[in-house]
């Protein structure tokens, strides 16, 4: 087995609950219990073992020789997925329908045709309860198959009443098909380019969406077809930062799931999505109070519909709770009291226990460095700073990476480091002059930083002041406000004006509201 495999092998067990390994045992055991077969022990060895180390394996396994290895890996991982799958199959609606499919085949290779049919009566059913489309299709086909070979007595009516459901199910594969690939192409769109940043980037995102957009009626559409539409909505207009419609079409997405309580279980990650989208409009339209409302709901998602996570869910409801946590912190401008949060928080990212990615290690570290900020906690601030200047990955969101810097600058300035600033400001100019459509607010903020190693301690409140005046036209502008939940720029020129704590100025700003 190759490395990766193996890799996958060890992280699959790694991942395994206390419950799943005891049915493991039993699965593998089902038929000689008195003897442990050879793949079972490298499993005990790998469950336990911090590191798997393959010398260490050969040496304590005796029974296992260096050329058997690797066929013994492969056997282990194909038993603790055929295990899973056991243990899933009431759990995963596709998993028991397609094992309804199976048994349906080996009866009719038993010459059991009425019993296959009547098998693949019963999973038709299930798959058009639940929209798995394309399912019901490898039933239909299947069904077809069996109809055109073999005098089961139904004849030509059947086969009628058959061809028009293949029909009308291909329609809607058609259709389902069609409207996820435009929702996944916006969404690679906004990968792609991110948020539009002038008139141009508003026109070129917008024609894609209009001249893309499948015509559909939203009432005929399934339950997939809905969310997929929802969607595409909620990715355009965050990309042309309309946050009004972004939140309604978010609270659509969301309330579809409510209204489907039965899709909740079945895809429970686009429902802990929705929510996430639900909280990121509600804080970008700057509604606090509907915003905590709706994060007691995230909180309790898992109690409240009693939901069995599974781990790539539980990595997301863990990313979602802690974003949400640290806007609420923003929101309310509560930075003094959330020191302990955003301790909490920096441990996680370091640990990093849900295997986030490059990406959502960076974001954190700056939201958890812009509460220190906030908090006057500058040591920390640039601490968490740092971890995001450091990352040489300039595909990695080159506005954070900016921001970061720019952020790390005022924090200098604060301390009074001069020959941090100067050197801060060289690093920032050339990252900075490398960058592509850089906005506006960031011009302005590094021209007058880079103009304060030259001024007076006099100059200072009238330069506060210019800044302040220049950056308020611009969070007037559609295509230049997004810069300001990132960097409350506007609340420290207010604490250096009038003497205040940072804290004080978000509060007083009532900035998002």
């Amino acid at each position: 087995m190759p490395k990766q495999s193996t890799d996958h092998l060890i992280t699959l067990i790694k991942r395994l609950t206390p419950a799943e390994k005891r049915h493991f045992k039993i699965f593998v055991n089902r038929n000689n219990p008195k003897e442990d077969p050879i793949f079972l022990k490298l499993f005990d060895f790998i469950d336990k073992k911090k590191e798997y180390d393959e010398a260490a394996v050969l040496n304590e396994i005796k029974s296992i020789k260096k050329s058997q290895l690797a066929n013994v890996k492969a056997n282990l991982f194909k038993q603790v997925l055929s295990s899973l799958k056991l243990q899933m199959r009431n759990n995963l609606t596709d998993i028991n329908i397609r094992e309804q499919i199976d048994f349906a085949r080996i009866l009719y290779a038993k010459g059991l045709y009425k019993g296959a049919l009547g098998q693949l009566e019963k999973s038709k059913k299930a798959a058009e309860d639940k929209e798995k489309f394309s399912l019901l299709q490898n039933i239909l086909e299947f069904e077809k198959h069996i109809e055109s070979l073999y005098i089961t007595g139904s004849m030509y009516p059947k086969a009628k009443a058959l061809t028009k459901e293949s029909n009308k199910n291909l329609k809607r594969i058609a259709t389902e098909n069609e409207l996820s690939d435009f929702s996944l192409s916006l969404y690679g769109l906004y990968l792609q380019y991110g948020y539009v940043k002038n008139k141009r980037d508003f026109n070129f995102v917008t024609d894609y969406f209009r001249s893309r957009l499948p015509d559909v009626d939203e009432k005929e559409l399934g339950f997939m077809g809905k969310l997929s539409l929802y969607q595409s909505y909620v990715w355009y207009y965050n990309m042309v930062q309309n946050f009004a419609y972004y939140f309604k079409y978010a609270q659509k997405w969301m309330n579809l799931f409510v209204e489907n309580p039965y899709w909740i279980d079945e895809e429970t990650s686009l429902f802990i999505k929705g929510y996430h989208n639900v909280l990121n409009g509600l804080f970008m339209c700057a509604r606090p109070e509907k915003f905590e409302k709706r994060l007691k709901e995230l909180k309790s998602l898992e109690r409240d519909y009693n939901l069995n996570f599974l781990d790539n869910q539980r990595s997301s409801y863990k990313l979602f709770e802690i974003t949400h946590d640290i806007n609420q912190v923003y929101l309310k401008g509560n930075y003094e009291n959330s020191i302990d949060k955003a301790y909490e928080i920096s441990k996680i990212v370091i640990d990093n226990p849900f295997e986030w990615d490059n990406f959502r290690i960076m974001m954190f570290d700056y939201k958890v460095a812009c509460i220190y900020f906030g908090a006057a906690d500058l040591d920390n601030c640039i601490l968490h700073l740092n971890r995001v200047t450091n990352v040489i990955r300039p595909d990695l969101r080159g506005d954070i990476q900016c921001f970061a810097r720019i952020l790390n600058i005022i924090a200098h300035f604060d301390l009074g480091n001069e020959d941090l600033v100067s050197h801060q400001i060289r690093s920032t100019y050339r990252f900075i002059s490398k960058m592509d459509n850089i906005q506006k607010v960031h011009k302005e903020i590094f021209s007058f930083l880079r103009r304060t190693p030259n001024m007076t301690e006099d100059m200072m409140p009238k330069e506060f002041f210019k800044l302040k005046s220049k950056l308020l036209i611009l969070k007037k502008d559609p295509f230049e406000r997004r810069p300001f939940f990132y960097l409350d720029i506007i609340s420290w020129l207010d604490s250096k004006i009038d003497g205040i704590t940072m804290a004080e100025a978000v509060r007083r700003n009532a900035f998002f509201g």
